[in-house]
């Protein structure tokens, strides 16, 4: 929240750390306490329900961005819980501002625990509620992760007293009840299995309050079990307590011992589509308009001239040969026809194919979308298909997932009313699922065709009853199946696909593929027409991703454009996610700038992605403060680590609401020592290097874990990002040098693949072509050589005693015998 008040003389714009209406815990005797301001001369006191108050002080720190000023005062702890009321003065009149935060001191009385409800369906039992007698609603609140649309699981605010109705997947809560321990956090994970799934919701009519298990079984005559577990951990680190929760559900379903592994980079002669610059037509033809020859082929030449090193390509929703008007009312009903193109693509479909791959030379790997159900409401009830495959009718019912209301968008993409009994899908029987699928993945391969997207995956889950949840599951197995086989193995992007079995179920948690990871659109689109799309695009990545990348799961961050749609606040997140890239480009608007910030080549002459393997994860000291209020405040925050350089990327959105004030962000040491975690190096120096304000700031690892000095204000303008390199700082000779990577590159860290360091010099192995960064503390001794040969460097002055030099590396056909760019910096 900030506070925000205009005169005849100005404007005040003030916020705090701790911020109104924020609970935190205090685990020293004085609590510091922060204000960030658009005026030196602000007047600010606190006062505290002890009956003290204090006044802020202005205090030197380095701003970034420009425009504020940070202040600061302390407050001692009696040990009770403290709240604090902020005011200021403006025109000589004080303005007390409404509400207070809460500082609640860490006690030690609490313990780590862990709580568990097994649910077992009797053999003729559908389905079961059951109240879990370990969440008292009153003592908890914090992120919930709910299932408010068909198709997508996002992250909301709630308190358990009024947990609403949509379906919860995962929460993640801090005490209510100052009786637990203030540094609590609460991890509850409903677990399901291959026989039953689960969420948690509230209570319902006629229910006494509580939250409630919500179980539903999916195969006929098994026992079936589900498993709600919680971890309660005292540690300050939330991510202990989310890692215990998801590791309690492993023990119940008995997958500790199921190892997570990814799939081959290289299968069948073919690099994985998804290590490759990707290219998707969505967005780039125009969502719900058809693609065409005539339009893939002025893509492809827009593509060929901007001179974009695509990989691979998908064609996306429109392709197919589909018929309006069947399996339910109205011409929206959309069903599958036929495995071939639709008649208006103009071209067969091994052309189609060939428009592109010969259009591009880089392209090797051409996909294509489909859903789950082979289209958006199956397959056309009059279709050839419906015989060859002896097709079945299924209901679908919106009880299977209750609290789902559809609404506009949302709605064409795949129910257009809510009535559904008027709705009736044509599936091939459970026993014949792999091989419609194989049938159909075998017609698109002899088209050229070599991976798949496949989409509106959950909304299987509305498929009635017992045989629904069947046919479902035998969906998903004989696709995975039968794609893994036609295709090689791993080559489906799984979208629209957040539901039990995939956020917490047996795809997950690695049961339906032995562990191996797949590749799982982690949010909705990127560029919806929805207030804060682009700021809520980035917080819902973020936080999914604390569950799924604990999964057996490469999280997908979507495709973005380059030249539209805030594009360089989306391609900065896709530089620190695993998962694929992909543009949606229109023809001839292409920023190639950006785009070339996510690839370089390598030693071979190739481009590849420059990415971070470690997805960004937000910050666990952060994850409870307001980043998404209106006016001035904290900005999306998140960390990646990359272990071959010993350093790590914080990266910094902008998320005002509406974008219509910047962010302000006091960067504490506290911060950095999140941010490296167990990886920090005891005593170090780390250089922490703004990248697009190419500014630098020092913190040394020599003031206690628990401290929370102030290094810098950092303000981020609407739509701006920030991404800070913390580099430890080597000594080399009588010189510190610290290695930022690439500098020209978002994660410019991914460039390193190992380094050495020794009494006189500073090894690096180098992946990537590029302008290699270093902030060294004298210049004028120090010497660099690439592959053994003496190379120039140039030097520009940060301070008096902080040098950023800069050497380029550079793809030559002498480089193809090695992997790497050897590079020495030395000092004698």
């Amino acid at each position: 929240m900030v506070a925000s008040t205009t005169c005849s003389q100005y404007t005040m714009d003030v916020c705090f750390v701790p911020e109104l209406a924020q609970t935190v815990f205090a685990p020293l005797e004085t609590f510091a306490v922060f204000a960030i301001a658009n005026r030196p001369d602000a007047q600010i006191e606190v006062s505290t329900s002890d009956g003290d108050s204090a006044a802020f002080n202005l205090i030197k720190v380095p701003s970034i961005g420009g425009g504020y000023y940070t202040f600061m005062t302390s407050i001692k702890m009696s040990g009770k819980p403290v709240t604090l009321k902020y005011s200021y003065f403006i025109n000589g009149e004080k303005v007390d501002l409404d509400g207070y935060a809460t500082i609640v001191p860490k006690s030690g009385h609490g313990n780590d625990e862990e709580f568990s409800t097994v649910v077992e369906l009797k053999e003729q039992q559908g389905a079961l509620s059951v109240k879990i007698p370990w969440l008292n609603v009153d003592d908890w609140q914090g992120w919930a992760w709910v299932r408010p649309r068909a198709t997508w699981i996002e992250p909301r605010w709630v308190s358990l007293h009024n947990f609403g109705r949509f379906g919860a997947h995962f929460l993640m809560l801090q005490p209510l009840n100052h009786s637990i321990d203030p540094a609590s956090t609460f991890s509850v994970f409903p677990c399901s299995s291959a026989e039953a799934t689960v969420h948690l919701t509230g209570a319902r009519d006629g229910e006494e309050p509580g939250i409630y298990a919500r179980v539903r079984r999916t195969k006929a005559d098994a026992v079936a079990k589900i498993y709600v577990v919680g971890k309660l951990s005292t540690s300050a680190d939330i991510f202990e307590s989310v890692n215990g929760a998801i590791n309690l559900a492993k023990k119940y379903l008995g997958t500790s011992d199921v190892a997570y592994y990814d799939p081959p980079a290289l299968d069948r002669g073919l690099i994985s589509p998804f290590n490759q610059l990707g290219f998707c037509t969505w967005s780039s033809i125009g969502e719900h308009i058809r693609p065409t020859g005539e339009k893939l082929r002025t893509l492809v030449k827009s593509l060929k001239s901007s001179e974009i090193p695509v990989g691979s390509f998908i064609i996306d929703d429109g392709w197919q040969d589909t018929r309006h008007g069947y399996n339910g009312p109205g011409e929206k009903m959309r069903g599958l026809w036929s495995f071939d193109v639709w008649d208006g693509m103009n071209v067969s479909f091994k052309e189609t194919v060939s428009i592109i791959k010969e259009g591009l030379d880089t392209v090797e790997n051409v996909g294509v979308w489909m859903a789950l159900h082979a289209y958006w409401n199956s397959i056309a009830s009059e279709s050839p298909l419906v015989a060859k495959y002896k097709m079945c009718p299924f209901k679908l019912g919106v009880d299977c997932v209750p609290g789902i209301k559809g609404d506009g968008f949302d709605d064409i993409q795949t129910l257009s009313e809510l009535d559904e009994k008027d709705h009736i899908w044509w599936l091939p029987p459970k026993e014949l699922a792999y091989q419609f699928w194989k049938d159909y993945f075998t017609f698109c391969a002899d088209a050229g065709i070599t991976f798949a997207k496949i989409d509106d995956q959950s909304f299987s889950s509305f498929l009635a009853g017992v045989d629904g949840a069947e046919e479902a599951f035998a969906l998903w197995n004989g696709m995975n199946k039968a794609a893994d086989e036609v295709f090689g193995v791993g080559r489906v992007i799984h979208c629209m696909a957040h539901y039990e079995r995939t956020f917490n179920g047996d795809i997950g948690m690695g049961l339906a593929t032995n562990g191996m990871r797949v590749v799982f659109r982690n949010t909705d689109d990127f560029g919806l027409p929805r207030p804060n799309v682009h700021r809520d695009h980035i917080h819902y990545n973020l936080m999914n991703c604390i569950v799924t990348s604990r999964m057996s799961l490469i999280p997908d961050a979507d495709m973005f454009m380059s030249c539209a749609q805030w594009a360089e606040y989306h391609a900065v997140l896709r530089a620190f996610f695993p998962g694929p890239v992909l543009l949606s480009d229109r023809a001839e608007e292409h920023d190639l700038k950006v785009i070339h910030k996510l690839i370089a080549k390598t030693t071979s002459g190739h481009y590849e992605l420059v990415k971070s393997h470690n997805p960004a994860e937000p910050l666990s000291s952060r994850i409870w403060e307001p980043s998404l209020d209106s006016g001035i405040g904290p900005s999306i925050k998140a960390g990646s680590y990359f272990p071959a350089s010993n350093s790590s990327s914080l990266v910094m959105w902008s998320s005002r609401d509406g974008a219509e004030s910047p962010s302000t962000d006091i960067l504490l040491s506290s911060d950095i020592v999140d941010l490296l975690g167990r990886h920090i190096l005891e005593g170090a120096k780390y250089a922490l290097w703004f990248s697009e304000m190419q500014k630098l700031v020092t913190f040394e690892n020599a003031s206690g874990l628990n401290a929370a000095i102030p290094l810098a204000e950092i303000t981020l303008q609407p739509e701006s990002h920030e991404i800070i390199t913390a580099a430890p700082f080597y000594k080399v000779g009588d010189i510190d040098v610290a290695s930022l990577g690439l500098i020209g590159k978002y994660a410019g860290l991914a460039a390193i693949a190992d380094t050495k360091v020794c009494d006189t010099a500073l090894d690096l192995s180098i992946l990537f072509e590029g302008q290699l960064g270093f902030i060294v503390t004298d210049s004028s001794r120090l010497s660099i050589s690439i592959n053994g040969e003496p190379a120039t460097f140039t030097s520009t002055d940060l301070s008096s005693s902080a040098t950023l030099v800069t050497v380029g590396l550079k793809y030559s056909d002498e480089l193809n015998s090695s992997d790497y760019w050897t590079v020495k910096v030395s000092s004698p």
